[in-house]
């Protein structure tokens, strides 16, 4: 391994510097620079040097013993499967494992993420009791495979998903470090509501961000997602893929344009990437909607 106390501007740049012979896969970066690493490790030190990412990682392997220290002291631990631990961002680490371990790691570049919360996150990153032991959480276990498909598939929800996700993942390790949610007690006023809505139906087809829709309610990014599926159930990615997908049903059904054309209007970048939010919503391919509807209202498109 190479020198802990040695500077490095990512993770990534850090496992590639000084674990190369273990990468398994380094997907991304996509939204706020978010990167996935897997990861195939022997027994023995992995300890890591300190980097400027909030870093979570999660282990694919059964009962793995191990000593770790994550910055707030030293524990041993027998980490189960799907068992995770949390890194503050510039906290050197000593981590050695007894017996081989596969894990993917979720780098989230902690300035970006802060600069979309504010200052609902730790200025420092530090989640107190979170680092002192392994996280067994199904939620954040949850967030962690949503997110690590997102960025596997090259981010195709857009924007809006990685940055709701980490922001949910944000909120778990502040529950955990046993802080106080400052949340809304309801959800969104009707004028600022009907603003976002608006400004969505408006932008439905261009890259929206989570700090574009804040910055018309006057709340922080953190506080105006919780207050937004508060109001409307779903969460403000959901609502712009909803709009989306109601424009690419109208196109296939009542036009003879081409899929790639609908998929490039609707602000997709490619055909497949459309294909697959498609499929998501509707259980079948755009080809087999338009063939369906198609012959549901007896049209006939060469």
């Amino acid at each position: 391994m190479l020198d802990v106390d040695f500077s490095y501007d990512s993770m990534e740049a850090f496992y590639r510097a000084a674990y190369s012979e273990t990468l398994v896969e380094v997907s991304g970066p996509v939204a706020l620079g978010a990167t996935l690493i897997a990861a195939r490790q022997g027994a023995g030190d992995y300890s890591d040097a300190p980097v400027p990412d909030l870093v979570i990682t999660r282990g694919l392997s059964r009962e793995i013993p191990a000593t770790l220290d994550l910055g707030a002291g030293r524990f041993r631990a027998h980490l189960p499967r799907n068992a995770m631990v949390a890194i503050a961002p510039d906290t050197p680490t000593t981590i050695h494992l007894d017996r081989e371990n596969e894990i993917e790691i979720l780098a989230i570049p902690y300035a970006s993420l802060r600069a979309l919360c504010g200052d609902d996150l730790p200025k420092d990153g530090d989640f107190g009791p979170v680092h002192r032991a392994m996280i067994e959480c199904p939620h954040l276990n949850s967030l962690f495979d949503r997110t690590a498909r997102e960025i596997r598939a090259g981010n195709p929800n857009g924007t809006m998903f990685v940055e709701g996700a980490l922001m949910q993942v944000a909120g778990l390790l502040l529950q955990g470090a046993q802080r106080r949610l400052r949340l809304p007690s309801g959800g969104l006023a009707p004028w600022q509501l009907s603003r976002v809505v608006d400004h969505l139906h408006a932008h439905a087809t261009e890259t929206v961000s989570l700090a574009d829709l804040a910055s018309i309610t006057g709340l922080s990014v953190f506080h105006f997602a919780r207050a937004f599926k508060a109001s409307t159930g779903i969460a403000p990615h959901q609502f712009q893929v909803s709009l989306r997908m109601e424009s690419a049903r109208r196109a296939l059904s009542l036009t003879c344009a081409p899929i790639t054309e609908i998929a490039l209007t609707l602000g997709y970048d490619s055909s497949q990437s459309f294909a697959r939010a498609f499929r998501s919503a509707h259980s079948m391919t755009p080809s087999q909607y338009r063939a369906a509807t198609h012959r549901t209202l007896g049209r006939s498109f060469s």
